[in-house]
Formats: C-alpha cells, structure tokens, sequence
C-alpha cells in the first residue's frame, strides 16, 4: 500500500500521512490525535516506507559508509563486522568496499558513497587520498580515520599503539635470550608500517645489535618467486629470530620458505593475529591488535560527530597485547 493508498483511506491528505511517517507531525502542525490515529493504521497494514523516498522525505540515508584495504583479511573483515553490529542498534547500515591499497579505485569509492548521501564516512585511507579528505573535512561531513593516520590533516582518529607495541615484541624476543633478530615487513611509507619498523630498529639498536630488514612487495601476489626470501636467509645465516609487521607477511613468508623453524632454535613473532597462528606448529606468537575495542570507539566517534556536527576531533589510541605462545619460547 502506498502513502497516496493511506491517505485515501483515511481521508487526510497525502502530505499529512508524509509528515507523520516521517516524525515531522509537530512541525506541520497536526493533532497528536490525527498523527496517532495514522501511526496506528500504519502499524496495522504493516507499511514500511520506501528507503530512498524516506531518505528523500528526511534528508537522511541512514548509512554510513565504509572504505577498507581488503574487506577479506583477517583485521578488516572481523573490524567490519563489529563496526555493523555496533551501528545497527543506532539505525544505520553500512555500505563497505575495499581499495586494495589502490587511490584510484579508492577516490572513486569515496565520490560513489558521497554521492549516495551517505551520513559519515569510516575510512582506512590510502597513501594519495589526503585531497579528498580535506575535503570532506572542509564539507563538515561526519569522518573517523582508523588503523593509519593521514599525517598533516587534524580529523577524528582510532587506532592502536603501533610503535609501543612493536618494541614490546621485539624486547620480548630478546628477553627470551634471542640475538639476532630481523624484520619482515611490506616496502610501503603507510604511518602504521612505519611506526613498526621504527620500534623495532629503536630496540635492536639500543641493545647493540645489527637490524636486519626485508621488504616485500606491499602487494605479495606480486612476489613472483621465492628467491628474494631464500637470499635475504643465505644473506644473514646467523638470524635467529624473526619479526613480521603483518600476519599475512608471516604466513607467506613460512609458506615460501616451506618449513617449520624448531622453538627451540628460532624465534618468531608476528603483529596482528590469526586463526592459523593456533594451528601452525609452533604455535605462533603475536601483538593481537584490540577489534572489537577499535571498532565500538570508531562507531561512538561517528555517532558523536553525527549528533554534534562541530564536536572537536578526538584521537583515541587503544594498547594492543603481546600474546605469547610457543613460536616464541627457547
């Protein structure tokens, strides 16, 4: 049944039955009599208004957009969903996609979903995006940056402690009696990756030691074979620990490598956790980054600046944790 149906029925104008669905009964100046004898009829036929001629009658979509990396791994997917679910007793949907670490392909997501009249943006930016987000700053459009910071630009920020808990994971290595301790991580200037890189040389350094850092591809499919791994090993034969600043560069390292290094020669810690760490043996240890936390801050930051449009920007950082499981102990 449609408004016009309603309207027909009940013998009240077509705008009537509008204002009233919509919640602006007050400010059209309509009896609480006539608006609840509609809302009531309304509720019996069971009407659901349209989403986009509501969002055409209020001005508002009620969703919030989303714009990650890759929706699929194993830090994105999991924040995604609690970012849903912590949003949804608030009203709004969310529309997610991912960049692939691409600003093309990210500029036009983020012109897609401005378009669309989203309420808010969530973004984990991409290096190259610093334009658009001035702009939506400068629009006054409701914004949280997650997980990397855009350096230069004062906005609303959610992330964790990146450099404080690189170091504790490097320390913890060398505490458990490791020397030789080198880094894998990905050749990319992103704030996060290099905060890690800088707590881990800052470690090594202070205990006297020689860093030792492999950058793969910020893309690993774009590793076309396995000897960069194996030479960077034949390189440095005394390394005796490792330290990888993603899970995934963890697990494409081990697979290129095709073994499995003995705890009680070779230690091995990872940033970010995984469902696979507790199954590899060794088990793996990891600095398990805090979702679930990350993700209700960055919804009560939106929902904050979508009910008080000039609300100072706020950055919370959140510790992550250093969990330790067999890959690490001598």
């Amino acid at each position: 049944m449609s408004i016009n149906e309603i309207a027909k029925h009940l013998k009240v104008s077509k705008s009537t039955v509008s204002l009233v669905i919509n919640g602006k009964a007050e400010q059209g100046r309509i009896s609480k009599a006539l608006a609840k004898r509609i809302m009531d009829y309304v509720e019996e036929i069971g009407y659901k208004p349209n989403a986009l001629a509501k969002s055409l009658a209020t001005g508002k979509s009620r969703t919030i957009g989303l714009i990650v990396e890759n929706i699929g791994d194993s830090f994105f997917g999991p924040i995604a969903l609690y970012i849903e679910e912590n949003l949804r007793p608030y009203g709004y949907q969310v529309f997610y996609s991912s960049t692939f670490g691409e600003p093309e392909i990210a500029n036009e997501i983020l012109n897609t979903m401005l378009e669309k009249k989203v309420e808010g943006i969530i973004l984990s930016p991409t290096l190259g995006q610093e334009e658009q987000i001035h702009y939506i700053i400068k629009k006054k459009t409701p914004l949280v940056i997650f997980d990397r910071r855009v350096v230069g630009l004062k906005t609303n920020y959610v992330g964790t402690d990146n450099y404080t808990a690189s170091k504790k994971a490097v320390q913890h290595l060398l505490d458990k009696g490791y020397s030789s301790i080198a880094m894998v991580t990905i050749d990319s200037p992103q704030p996060q990756m290099q905060d890690r890189l800088r707590g881990y040389l800052e470690v090594v350094e202070q205990h006297g030691s020689s860093p030792r850092v492999l950058k793969l591809p910020f893309r690993t499919e774009k590793i076309k074979d396995s000897s960069t791994v194996q030479e960077f090993f034949q390189q440095h034969p005394d390394i005796d620990a490792l330290y990888f600043s993603t899970n995934y560069l963890c697990v494409k390292t081990l697979k290129i490598l095709n073994t499995q290094f003995p705890t009680s020669t070779f230690g091995i810690v990872a940033f970010d956790d995984h469902e696979l760490f507790e199954l590899i043996n060794p088990t793996i240890t990891c600095i398990r980054q805090p979702l679930e936390a990350i993700a209700k801050e960055i919804v009560q930051t939106i929902i904050r600046q979508l009910k008080h449009a000039e609300a100072d920007f706020v950055e919370t950082i959140i510790p992550s944790e250093l969990i330790i499981r067999r890959s690490s102990e001598k």
